[in-house]
């Protein structure tokens, strides 16, 4: 395990409360309180977390179970609350964020919901899915003259709680800036389709369809089988000729190749040459040789693959994280250069042993 900072972390002295228990909320103050801050996670009556989940998003926090009254003083000693429950949720459970605002100008609040504190969508009930196939994403995934599919694990519940993270950090900075602070409406819908990069913004402006792709937006931008695996390579165009030079093939030279207007007349044949060379070939072989050619080339890796990944060693991503049953390895830093405080994970206990901690608050 590797040992704690001694350094300044940068949200030192920050108060973060967390209320809701999904992804969403847990995984924004999971950022929040491995650079520093004091998170503290009001429990829910039921528990919407697994196992496993929880065991990623909820160490380094003070976990509480709290009254209403117990919640409402938490809250007014906050620096910035996270919740991710339905519309209106706060308010119902006697924390109303215009009131608190009034109280405390400099409070962020940061609400996360599938569809935002209001318009016609706010009140559906959502999940994962819905919040990834509304968001546009879906519109994306999978073959075009297949069903569309949702990607692995829970992107848009986690996304939301990416976003939140960056959205409460940024209104706290200006906070102590102005001395003013916000209530952030965080739309998980919104937030996937933000992912859409040109396809969605296009299909709006020039009113087509852009059809799902697959694995293959064209063959120089794809996945393709490997000798172990799969691999795939995303080039520009700058980067075709370094490509093309690691296939060598003699046919690649004709200008239906390297003109990249008519290249596109010529892709199912580029694409069965990159079958070809991808198949003679492992992953560990493909990434050797991307990196050394100045090719944009990847691998899908294994989850055991990703804990033994060298370059993820070196920069120190993962946690060591103590459970009842032995450790866990679980995603720490997001990037080297600011301190980083990893956590233990620890049981729930009333909020009374809590709230002196914030009783200096002014």
């Amino acid at each position: 395990m590797e040992a704690p900072t001694t350094e300044p972390l940068p949200l030192e002295s920050v108060r973060v409360l967390e209320i809701g228990g999904g992804i969403p909320a847990a995984y924004a103050t999971h950022w929040l309180a491995g650079f520093g801050a004091t998170v503290v996670r009001v429990e829910p009556e039921v528990e919407h977390l697994t196992p496993d989940e929880a065991v990623y998003l909820l160490p380094g926090k003070h976990r509480v179970r709290a009254s209403q009254h117990e919640l409402l003083a938490l809250a007014r000693a906050a620096d910035i609350i996270v919740e991710d429950g339905p519309p209106g949720a706060l308010a119902a459970r006697g924390i109303d964020p215009a009131h608190l605002r009034t109280e405390n100008p400099a409070l962020v609040i940061v609400s996360i919901t599938p569809y935002g504190q209001d318009g016609p969508y706010a009140t559906f009930p959502a999940t994962n899915i819905t919040a990834f196939a509304m968001g546009g994403i879906m519109s994306l995934t999978g073959m075009h003259q297949r069903e569309p599919l949702v990607t692995g694990g829970s992107q848009a519940l986690y996304l939301g709680g990416l976003d939140a993270a960056g959205a409460a950090i940024t209104a706290y900075y200006a906070a102590l800036v102005h001395g003013e602070g916000d209530w952030i409406d965080i739309s998980l819908q919104e937030c996937m389709a933000g992912m859409l990069e040109l396809y969605g913004p296009r299909g709006a402006a020039e009113g087509e369809v852009t059809l799902r792709a697959g694995n293959h937006v064209r063959a120089i931008w794809a996945l393709y089988p490997c000798a172990d695996g799969f691999a795939g390579v995303c080039a520009l165009e700058r980067q075709v000729p370094a490509l093309f030079a690691l296939l060598d093939d003699p046919e690649l030279d004709h200008p239906r190749f390297r003109d990249p207007i008519e290249r596109a007349n010529w892709d199912d044949e580029l694409q069965a040459k990159l079958y070809a060379w991808f198949a003679e070939h492992t992953k560990a072989e493909l990434l050797e040789l991307g990196a050394r050619h100045r090719v944009p080339i990847g691998a899908v890796v294994t989850p055991l693959e990703l804990l033994d990944n060298p370059t993820l060693h070196e920069r120190r991503f993962f946690d060591t994280i103590p459970t009842p049953t032995g450790t866990a390895r679980v995603p720490g830093r997001p990037f080297l250069g600011l301190p980083w405080r990893p956590g233990t994970l620890a049981e729930p206990v009333p909020a009374s042993q809590i709230l002196p901690l914030w009783s200096d608050r002014p």
